[in-house]
């Protein structure tokens, strides 16, 4: 992707708000891993934008590489040179869950963009 030379978002753009997680990796009573999913920031101000991702079948299975990319503000905890994002952290938007499969720094720290998956069900 190349580097983009903006030096600050569009604030009228980030019409959308949504609350970003981060997973807690733990073991339940019987010892089994357990990934469990807290709130980091919520009413988070972002920008979306609808993207056709392309599709395939892959081992008899569709899958899509994204479906919307989001701007936002820079914040240290979701720095993509810090924090392994698509890993440790996921978008809710109205209810629905996003899974994060990259994210990258806009400009010089002057934002972030995510691009996301959106679980079914």
């Amino acid at each position: 992707m190349p580097f983009r030379q903006r030096t600050k978002l569009d604030a009228g753009q980030r019409d959308q708000l949504v609350t970003i997680e981060q997973v807690t990796d733990g073991v339940d009573a019987e010892g089994a891993p357990k990934e469990t999913w807290t709130t980091l920031v919520s009413q988070m101000p972002v920008a979306r934008y609808e993207v056709q991702g392309w599709e395939r079948q892959r081992a008899d299975q569709l899958s899509a590489r994204y479906d919307a990319r989001w701007e936002m503000n820079y914040r240290i905890d979701m720095d993509p040179d810090l924090v392994d994002v698509p890993k440790a952290r996921r978008l809710v938007c109205r209810g629905r869950t996003h899974d994060i499969v990259a994210a990258s720094i806009i400009g010089r720290k002057a934002g972030l963009e995510l691009q996301t998956i959106a679980k079914v069900g």
